[in-house]
């Protein structure tokens, strides 16, 4: 953000009022030409009749900083083993990025200590209405440390307290530690200043943040950072932040939450389950890094990234989250936390994290991990254990196009993975081990919470407990989820679920060591060695070598850094690189591949880029063929031509894929297309109405009758209001709330008058929620219909169909 003005500010406890800083003389202070000036402040050899820009010469208290204005390249060091009564607040100032403003410490010994102790009172107001009507959204607030509106400070090597005279609280009835005021050691606004940029906090210890129990988006806790609506953002700006990092703090014993950034105003900008990057870019916070961050003890949450673009969340531990829900407060409405995951976040990467013992009694999730609300959330090379809730929560209908890869959770508690009402999600190559006497499911206990969809594979599950969970878990409730290749060690004794694949591997992964990773904190809260989880690598002889299923896109590398080679991943978290044996079969990361054909290839791809997106055997060699010749590398690909593949070691042994140009269509616009439909959910607001697929709306859907329908039924027609060239429907899948109406098998009919229909396009779609396509021969025409032959229902015996979007295009 830019600012003519540069000011720093002290605030004073305020009582009863509106304003939220005081207003205080600011008087210019000596400057060092392009570096700035350095104040040192020491309670235990300071003087506040010093000039205070020397050791030799430092102040006392913290309030000399009334009188000072901050610029690019000032420094405020605080003598280290000193204990400062009081709080320091920044308002509107800034440094640059050449030369940030900094606060500090100098000296050996402790780091100096600044205990708040309730003062530094300041007033937030969110100025509009919060997404949830119960988050209150304005109040006094205690912060020991203030940042508003400024940019590029830096802060290092403090340790903050913010505590209460819990007698106030307690004495009468226990409710009111709900009222407490929010208190925070470190907190952030953005507001009048548009992005505010460069805010790096490192190494700080804050502990005793004696906050409010449950105002979850007020700054409350150890670090939180939110955003205002700005008072004229035409002027402004859009409030929000660019370069946050906040590095190897240890913040212990606080209430409500360890980390937060960022909560915004623009949060009804994030509708929708999948999120564009331009809108998040746009209203939401770039370059958010939170590394290396032990949080213990926090009252709700340990760590939560917030309306984020790309955030990486790495090498943090979370240890014994949600200490106020054990306490179980009467009256606490939102009895709900994980240890370390996002909201409203788009591509967030949470990897290298260690999340335990979070607490179960009185918690609604109690999860290590929480994909909620979020769109493109990587969790990856994650450890957990012994955490109440479970290892992995998916969190309802927004928490889109989400992946959990080589990640071990050990002896986590309650069951494996919460599918709550959750879109597609993939998990795959995760080791997931019980063991001891645990009752561990593998799916949640609650309906509600075992409704979402997922795809699995190439998973360990291995248990081992002397009191398996023998209740009728199911592996698939809702059948809406998919087993690939997983491997299921303990799974298969008398009285368990059946297994999920009908040719299911049961052996002995042959583990190193199973159980045996680590369980207690490391040294300094930071993450353990990868050597610290050898006990999971698996044996050469292993059933889980080159035993997995390819999976596009996948990461590079697996839990313990070795490289993913080969086409067929070992099962588990650990690749053995051991060569696999050759293979004919051919995998694609752009193309889709069905049996030996291969389809959606662009236009005028040409040999060379088509091989490009080719994933072969080493052992094998691939060539593009027309007839009996092999074409030039710069000849564009057609129908005509096939993928040859050869065994390098015999050239006699081939495989032959037919190759699938995709032909280019052209979108029609919607306006003055109407829908019709067989049977559709009336009066209602968001599901039901045939209108809804030409709305561009993906939260509204067609939906046929709640109640079931018959199959003849199950049907939706686009009138485009004129006769016109038509060779292309687009199906949109619904994104959320389950899988009922997904039309699997399908039959397209064209008509010129809606009476008379012609069969153009039969076929079958995969159950999931990606975007999917049927071609047919172009062909004038007024109406479309597509018939659900088939469809998925979470209710036995009911038929349903439904759609987000149906778009009609003609080949251009």
């Amino acid at each position: 953000m830019k600012k003519k003005f540069l000011s720093f500010m002290l605030a004073v406890a305020l009582v009863c009022s509106t304003q939220a800083f005081s207003t205080i003389p600011y008087v210019n202070a000596a400057e060092t030409a392009g570096v700035g000036t350095a104040y040192y402040i020491s309670s235990r050899n300071g003087d506040n009749g010093n000039s205070g820009t020397s050791e030799g010469e430092a102040w006392e208290t913290l309030d000399k900083l009334e009188n000072v204005t901050l610029g690019p390249g000032d420094s405020v060091l605080l003598e280290s083993g000193s204990i400062f009564n009081g709080f320091i607040h920044l308002q509107n100032v800034g440094g640059t990025q050449e030369n940030p403003i900094s606060i500090s410490s100098y000296g050996e010994g402790n780091k100096p200590v600044i205990n708040c102790n309730g003062e530094g009172i300041w007033y937030q107001d969110y100025g509009k209405a919060m997404d949830n009507s119960g988050h209150r959204s304005s109040g006094y607030v205690s912060s020991a440390i203030l940042l508003y509106d400024v940019d590029y400070v830096e802060i290092s090597n403090l340790e903050i307290t913010n505590k209460s005279n819990d007698f106030d609280y307690f004495s009468t009835n226990v409710n009111k530690a709900s009222g407490r005021m929010d208190r925070t050691g470190v907190a952030g606004i953005a507001k009048d200043g548009g992005t505010m940029e460069h805010i790096y906090l490192d190494d700080l210890f804050i502990h005793d943040i004696s906050g409010n129990l449950q105002d979850k988006h007020m700054n409350n806790g150890g670090i939180q950072m939110n955003v205002l609506k700005p008072a004229d953002e035409n002027a402004t700006g859009i409030a929000r932040y660019q370069d946050v990092k906040i590095s190897n703090c240890y913040v212990k014993d606080v209430s409500r939450a360890g980390i937060v950034v960022g909560y915004t105003y623009q949060h009804d900008k994030f509708n929708g389950a999948a999120l564009a990057d331009e809108i998040v870019k746009k209203y939401g916070h770039t370059n958010l890094v939170l590394e290396g961050n032990y949080v213990q003890n926090a009252g709700n949450d340990a760590i939560v990234a917030m309306y984020a673009y790309q955030p990486v969340i790495q090498n943090n531990v979370s240890d014994t989250a949600g200490v106020d829900l054990d306490d179980g407060y009467p009256g606490y409405w939102q009895s709900f936390c994980a240890a370390i995951w996002p909201w409203k976040c788009k591509d967030a990467v949470f990897q290298y994290n260690e999340a335990f013992d979070t607490v179960g009694e009185g918690n609604g999730d109690g999860q290590a991990w929480d994909i909620d609300w979020s769109d493109g959330t990587v969790y990856q090379y994650n450890y957990s254990h012994n955490n109440g809730g479970g290892a992995m929560l998916i969190c309802l209908n927004e928490a889109y196009n989400g992946t959990f890869r080589y990640n071990l959770s050990q002896n986590d508690l309650k069951c494996l993975i919460t599918f709550q009402g959750n879109p597609l999600a993939k998990i795959y190559n995760n080791v997931f081990y019980v063991g001891g006497d645990l009752e561990t499911a593998v799916h949640h206990p609650a309906a509600g919470k075992r409704s979402g969809a997922g795809y699995l594979a190439n998973n360990i599950f291995y248990n081992v407990s002397t009191n398996k969970n023998v209740s009728d878990d199911g592996w698939n409730p809702g059948n809406n989820k998919s087993f690939k290749n997983n491997l299921y060690y303990g799974y298969s004794d008398e009285g368990m679920p059946g297994l999920p694949e009908a040719d299911a591997i049961t052996a002995d992964p042959k583990f190193e060591n199973p159980g045996s990773a680590p369980v207690t904190v490391n040294e300094g809260g930071k993450i353990h060695d990868r050597s610290a989880f050898e006990g999971y690598k698996i044996a050469d002889n292993s059933p889980a070598v080159n035993a997995g299923v390819y999976i596009p896109n996948n990461a590079t590398e697996d839990f313990f850094g070795n490289k993913l080679t080969g086409i067929v991943p070992d099962i588990g978290i650990h690749e053995t690189g051991i060569e696999e044996s050759v293979s004919l079969n051919v995998y694609s990361d752009r193309y889709l591949i069905q049996e030996q054909d291969i389809r959606n290839v662009p236009q005028g791809t040409t040999a060379e880029d088509f091989l490009k997106n080719i994933k072969a055997s080493a052992k094998a060699e691939c060539k593009v063929m027309k007839g009996s010749e092999q074409v030039a590398p710069d000849t564009a690909v057609t129908e005509e031509m096939v993928l040859k593949v050869v065994n390098k070691a015999n050239e006699q042994e081939t495989k032959t894929y037919n190759i699938h140009v995709v032909k280019v269509y052209a979108e029609y616009a919607t306006e003055g297309m109407t829908a019709t439909a067989g049977s559709f959910q009336p009066n209602n607001t968001t599901e039901g109405n045939p209108s809804y697929v030409l709305d561009n709306n993906m939260n509204t859907i067609w939906h046929t009758a709640w109640s079931g329908c018959d199959r003849s039924e199950a049907w939706i027609s686009i009138d485009m209001g004129k006769e016109q060239s038509v060779g292309m429907l687009k199906y949109v899948p619904r994104k959320a709330g389950g899988v009922n109406g997904l039309i699997t098998e399908y039959e397209v009919s064209v008509s010129t008058n809606g009476t008379d229909w012609t069969k153009a396009a039969t076929g079958s779609w995969e159950n999931n929620s990606e975007i999917k396509y049927a071609e047919f021969p172009s062909v004038n025409a007024r109406y479309v219909k597509l018939w659900a032959k088939d469809s998925k229902s979470q209710e036995a015996g009911k038929v349903f169909a439904s759609a987000a979007e149906i778009r009609l295009g003609y080949e251009e």
